[in-house]
């Protein structure tokens, strides 16, 4: 099986892709808990952190878990799989590789590791490919 890393330019389209549907989706759900909780009309910024951490964690989760890609990959026509095995991650290491992502500036370690990978990919021993 032929298998070719995906480029920097692939995985910055990536980012920029899941970090935009990531701030829509984060503001109609807010906006929905504010409108329809009256509790939560005032604002409060424990509340929304806590809120975008959540959606932040479930969105990359889930779609790396049942998917083996975000809507960024999707998109760019690369997905995710075990640095070995070049099969679909297990939820363990996709769970890794998602905690890892809360890392300060993580994003930024793809200009020091080397190779195209981020912190998230070298502890959760994942990489995004590009589809055959």
């Amino acid at each position: 099986m032929r298998t070719e890393q995906a480029r920097l330019i692939v995985r910055f389209l990536n980012f920029l892709i899941d970090s935009v549907i990531f701030g829509i989706l984060s503001y109609i759900v807010v906006s929905l808990l504010v409108r329809y909780h009256s509790a939560l009309q005032v604002y409060n910024i424990g509340f929304l952190r806590f809120t975008a951490f959540l959606i932040y964690f479930l969105y990359y989760f889930i779609c790396e878990s049942v998917f083996s890609a975000t809507p960024g990959k999707l998109i760019t026509k690369s997905k995710l799989v075990e640095k070995n095995t070049f099969l679909k991650p297990s939820i363990p290491k996709v769970f890794v590789r998602t905690m890892c992502r809360f890392i300060p500036l993580e994003a930024f370690s793809i200009f020091f590791t080397g190779n195209n990978l981020v912190w998230h990919d070298l502890l959760s021993r994942t990489i995004v490919i590009n589809k055959t």
